[in-house]
């Protein structure tokens, strides 16, 4: 996004971007926190919402994303949880152009943030972004399973289960749209699926601990965030 007075150096990333915008809430189960430096070539984007975002660069590509782990969170169960996410191939998603590349394409849970900066300084640094159901969905269980895992097992061993379920979740959710969210997470951590095997290997095979562990996710994600479909592409900027 252009604008008439050309800052005098663009930022290199979000680690000073402390002037507060407004928030942004365009859609259901989405808040974005966002913020900006005296320049305007940053953007540090955060989810203080309930619901995944994914993030690519404005329509111009004049901004590109970049890293911001000094605004992400530290716990093994949020970062694990995420990067199984990251892990799991989801597709195509017809929100995203196809010309986007994929280093440019940021899953944003809630708690999480990216960065996203223009290196001219008569630009405006600016993002599109949409909710994501299936990351969502994905994020929302495999956080709940490693919130329960972690507390007996180390990154390591739950790591493999968390990816499994993961996987499980972006197919589950694909082939029945029609299910209400309990159903999805029912299914996913059911007696047949493949994420209760890679569990109940981790707990010793023990079935009475897998139904336990099983009772107390669905129960927790009972009273968790609602799903909602996916928005359209919306944008936001550092113009406030």
């Amino acid at each position: 996004m252009p604008r008439t007075e050309a800052a005098s150096k663009p930022a290199v990333d979000c680690a000073h971007s402390d002037v507060r915008l407004p928030a942004v809430s365009d859609t259901d189960g989405v808040e974005l926190t966002v913020r900006t430096d005296p320049s305007r070539t940053s953007l540090l984007v955060k989810n203080t919402g309930n619901l995944t975002v994914v993030v690519i660069p404005d329509a111009n590509f004049d901004s590109r994303l970049a890293p911001s782990p000094y605004a992400n969170p530290t716990d093994p169960a949020s970062q694990g949880a995420l990067a199984a996410v990251d892990g799991t191939p989801g597709g195509s998603m017809p929100e995203i152009p196809s010309f986007v590349p994929g280093g440019q394409v940021i899953t944003v849970p809630p708690g999480w943030s990216t960065c996203a900066l223009t290196d001219n300084p008569r630009e405006v640094a600016s993002i599109q972004y949409f909710q994501d159901r299936t990351s969502s969905a994905e994020y929302i269980l495999t956080r709940g399973l490693a919130e329960q895992l972690l507390a007996k097992h180390s990154v390591a061993r739950t790591r493999p289960v968390l990816d499994r379920c993961s996987k499980d979740t972006l197919n589950v959710v694909k082939l029945h749209p029609e299910m209400s969210d309990i159903e999805l997470y029912a299914e996913i951590l059911g007696a047949k699926s493949s994420c209760r095997a890679a569990y109940r290997g981790l707990l010793s095979a023990d079935g009475q601990a897998a139904d336990q562990l099983a009772t107390t996710v669905l129960n927790r994600l009972a009273s968790g965030p609602q799903l909602a479909p996916n928005s359209q592409l919306l944008s936001t900027t550092a113009a406030g």
